[in-house]
């Protein structure tokens, strides 16, 4: 496999742009059967820390594995030691435009690709964009993983984030409240004693709300199992033991929002959010909030 980094800017400001730094990994020989697969890191993490995953997922299931280095974190916090987060902190919605972007110019980058084949593996904050990607991107994915992954803002992280939140920004950041917009199957593991991020109210409470809608779901809830679900097993395991050829072969019937320049609403009470995938992925247009009485 090939090991590639690049930078590109995505949206910010009319004026000013955010450059965003990306990890991936490619197969030998990319084909029309080859996929692609984000894998988004945590909070405060980097774009290194699903490498293990990223390399056993590129080598044996010919996907193009990639992780993004989003606003305020990891590396972008400090280029030293890779750790760390912002504050204020945006808590997951740049973030998510940073991770999509990224898709959207990775497969402008590979052309020849299978766009039937596009998966999202995050942790923690990185499982809250993934699922909030679906949300955000609802005809994209074939399947959205989440490992311990945070579903709302809930109280300790809304005072991390040193910032405060309107109830449209707290509305669009909860996946619970738009989960009809997850069209994909959804895979969803959590350690039962995860101090870090409740398990009952974040991932078991995000299944039953997704079952209910008829959703396809699959969770694993592991006993002892902390935020990085050991000792009971490891991320990595976990992610070998999830994943099969079956799973990682799978195809979306239709296409890509990204294809179709589709627009997207998000009700999320007074304003709605409305976007526009048909723009340039530096356009700060991409996204306006509109007051829903005038909608």
């Amino acid at each position: 496999m090939d090991k590639i980094e690049f930078v590109f800017q995505s949206l910010n400001t009319q004026n000013f742009l955010k450059p965003i730094t990306v990890f991936a990994l490619t197969p030998e020989d990319i084909g029309s059967n080859t996929g692609v697969m984000l894998f988004t890191h945590g909070w405060g993490g980097n774009r290194y820390q699903h490498q293990a995953q990223m390399e056993y997922a590129c080598d044996k299931y010919d996907l193009i594995c990639i992780s993004t280095e989003y606003r305020q974190s990891g590396y972008d916090f400090d280029s030293v030691r890779g750790n760390g987060s912002l504050v204020p902190y945006d808590a997951s919605f740049y973030q998510v435009f940073d991770v999509l972007n990224t898709l959207r110019i990775s497969l402008s980058l590979y052309p020849g690709v299978d766009r039937t084949r596009i998966y999202h593996y995050g942790g923690s904050q990185g499982g809250h964009i993934a699922l909030l990607s679906a949300i955000f991107a609802p005809s994209t994915f074939s399947f959205i993983y989440a490992t311990s992954p945070m579903t709302h803002i809930d109280t300790p992280k809304y005072i991390l984030t040193g910032r405060d939140f309107s109830s449209w920004e707290m509305s669009v950041r909860d996946v619970g409240a738009h989960a009809e917009n997850i069209i994909c199957p959804v895979f969803l593991e959590h350690g039962i004693n995860d101090d870090n991020v409740c398990c009952d109210t974040h991932t078991k409470a995000l299944e039953i709300k997704l079952k209910k809608l008829g959703r396809r779901v699959v969770s694993r809830y592991y006993e002892n199992g902390g935020h990085n679900l050991q000792p009971a097993t490891t991320r990595f395991d976990a992610f070998k033991s999830m994943m099969s050829e079956e799973t990682l072969n799978m195809k979306r019937k239709y296409p890509d929002d990204f294809i179709t320049g589709n627009k997207v609403v998000i009700p999320c009470g007074d304003k709605a959010l409305h976007i526009d995938w048909s723009k340039k992925v530096s356009d700060s247009s991409t996204f306006v909030w509109k007051d829903t009485k005038t909608c």
